[in-house]
């Protein structure tokens, strides 16, 4: 009966950590090692910031994006698609209502699952609609060029990369194992206390 209990706790606990490994996998397409004390702007734009990638993932659902506010944003929103560059084919879209970003943090542009991504080449654009010179949605960069990667504002190639993250959900091991291990480490400690202290 001991035995059982113990079979079914680990049962649990197993389940407990496949189902929290999954998770919404972040992987950067700009240099996290820049100070972000370097990180510009590009303000209010006349035409379309559009970023180019390589995905290293099976899947994409979105991207995370370090985005500006500029002035009053009430009735201003933000367009955006996903272009398979090799297909010349939107495969990704979605609009936001500007007051919903906060200024200065990461936001979550997120569309349907786009599958068979790995090694492909992506090119996510975004627009204002509503926008003035003064009032708009912008977005942040670095100032180097990461390699397989295009920043192009309003039609202008631009030295630099979008604090960018793309998103994948999906089931990582690394995490699973993590917290397994984590619990393994209670389960032990807490039985050298207990002996400790019979």
């Amino acid at each position: 009966m001991k035995n059982l209990k113990r079979v079914i706790a680990i049962i649990i606990v197993v389940l407990l950590a496949f189902a929290y490994g999954h998770i919404a996998k972040l992987n950067n397409i700009y240099d996290k090692t820049v100070d972000n004390s370097k990180y510009l702007g590009t303000g209010v734009t006349e035409g379309p910031v559009e970023q180019s990638f390589i995905c290293t993932e099976d899947t994409l659902d979105g991207v995370k994006v370090k985005t500006q506010i500029v002035g009053d944003v009430h009735g201003i929103n933000v367009k955006y698609s996903l272009v398979d560059v090799e297909a010349d084919k939107v495969v990704g879209e979605g609009n936001v209502d500007a007051t919903t970003i906060k200024a200065s943090k990461f936001y979550n542009y997120s569309f349907d699952t786009v599958n068979g991504c790995k090694g492909r080449t992506y090119k996510i654009i975004f627009e204002n609609v509503g926008s003035t010179e003064t009032a708009g949605v912008g977005f942040f960069y670095q100032p180097v060029t990461e390699k397989n990667t295009e920043l192009i504002i309003s039609d202008n190639h631009t030295e630099g990369t979008l604090i960018l993250k793309t998103i994948t959900n999906r089931f990582d091991f690394e995490t699973f194992a993590v917290l397994l291990i984590f619990v393994l480490y209670i389960v032990v400690f807490m039985k050298f206390l207990y002996r400790l202290f019979k």
